[in-house]
């Protein structure tokens, strides 16, 4: 993560890290926490996308907190 300087090579590495479809609601969940960490990470430095990756951090935190809750109630595999 620490080469990643840009929206656009944000979106590359969430792309190369993507889990398989079948993976356990807790990998799901490492995933987009990584992917939220990420995009934090960019969004002071690529300024000229700074409120898309905004968008983005707001996603992968709602993404996160829905596979916890999916976990919680015993639906992680």
């Amino acid at each position: 993560m620490g080469s990643v300087q840009t929206l656009r090579q944000a979106h590359s590495d969430v792309l190369r890290r993507r889990p398989p479809v079948e993976s356990t609601l807790v990998v799901q969940r490492k995933f987009h926490q990584d992917n939220k960490r990420l995009y934090e990470s960019v969004a002071d430095i690529d300024r000229a996308h700074h409120h898309e990756i905004l968008y983005w951090v707001e996603y992968e935190r709602r993404k996160v907190e829905a596979l916890t809750e999916q976990i919680r109630s015993g639906q992680a595999s």
